[in-house]
């Protein structure tokens, strides 16, 4: 009898139909009727895994209702929706698909980098209102090459975004709590910085860690104050990595030039979210890492390793073990 697949979110057309393709006719497959908490709730006794997608908490209460459940495995690298004590308490593996999205969110990174500094949100505003201005429109936008940018987070993304931007003659210094090897630094050309450091002296901040509740916010007023004037703060990690009303009050003031952010305090942050009105505020709908080749990826892996699992073939699950 085939085992239950039950994805923790709602997925309808071509995303649906990329889950299906992967699933094929390896498990039962089940997907939420609406992204709700209490439809996860009503459903989550009929799983015997659970793709976990989206924003919905798979808590406590999840956790317990879901007594046929053998195994969790996310679609991404996040865990701030996933009560990972009930998960060890309960003895239920959880594994997560690191860096299957790391060279789709790179190359987003550097697409807002480039965006800010070029000033396409207002070049393009330009032309389409008919205005030409060339010499007076190309002095306000700046090269990538002789900038100083400021990785916070070296894992597969964070490297990733260094080897992308290995072309462009910049100066790249990163933070993490945990250094590269000396070897790993000259292969990227990248250099070790306190956190401190790299947010006072770097042209380009960009954000490439998780978020730990109880540290709170990483970029708040403080750090604010300490950039560069006219410096630039790219998010595609974790929205609730900054605080947003700090971040206006830097666009208003003009300490920040521009940011560029796909991840939000609240996601979806709504119809009239205050970051909406600031024109050098790039933003996009947390779709950094859910390109087409992506998303292939990152169903198609994460399928292949509850298949695994559920062989007992545990050794040759590629992704890593978090409880």
């Amino acid at each position: 009898m085939k085992k239950t697949l039950l994805l923790t979110n709602h997925y309808e057309g071509v995303p649906l139909d990329i889950l299906k393709k992967a699933v094929g006719e390896k498990f039962h497959l089940m997907v939420l009727k609406e992204a709700r908490q209490e439809e996860l709730v009503l459903m989550a006794p009929e799983a015997d895994y659970f793709l976990a997608s989206g924003r919905l908490k798979i808590d406590e209460t999840v956790i317990r209702r879901a007594s046929k459940l053998r195994m969790i495995q996310r679609t991404g690298v996040g865990l701030d929706t996933l009560d990972l004590t009930c998960l060890k308490e309960k003895g239920i593996p959880l594994y997560v698909n690191r860096g299957v999205n790391a060279v789709s969110v790179a190359e987003h990174t550097v697409m807002l980098m480039l965006s800010s500094i070029k000033r396409s949100y207002a070049v393009n505003r330009q032309m389409r209102e008919g205005v030409w201005k060339k010499q007076q429109t190309g002095l306000t936008t700046h090269e990538l090459a002789g900038k100083t940018i400021g990785l916070v987070g070296m894992g597969s993304i964070g490297r990733a975004v260094a080897g992308m931007l290995a072309g462009f003659q910049v100066d790249i210094c990163y933070y993490d709590m945990v250094p590269l090897p000396h070897e790993e630094e000259d292969r990227l050309h990248v250099r070790y910085a306190e956190f401190e450091d790299l947010v006072s002296g770097s042209d380009i901040i960009s954000l490439h860690c998780g978020y730990d509740p109880a540290s709170g916010y990483l970029i708040a007023e403080k750090e604010f104050a300490s950039m560069k004037e006219g410096a630039v703060l790219i998010n595609t990690a974790r929205g609730k990595l900054v605080k947003e009303t700090a971040l206006i009050e830097a666009l208003e003031s003009g300490r920040l030039a521009a940011c560029g952010i796909d991840t939000f305090e609240q996601e979806p942050p709504g119809q009239g979210s205050p970051l909406g009105a600031y024109e050098q505020a790039l933003l996009s709908p947390h779709i950094a890492g859910v390109s087409y080749e992506a998303f292939y990826r990152m169903m198609s892996q994460a399928v292949e390793n509850i298949c695994l699992f559920d062989q007992g073939s545990l050794e040759q699950i590629r992704d890593r073990k978090i409880v």
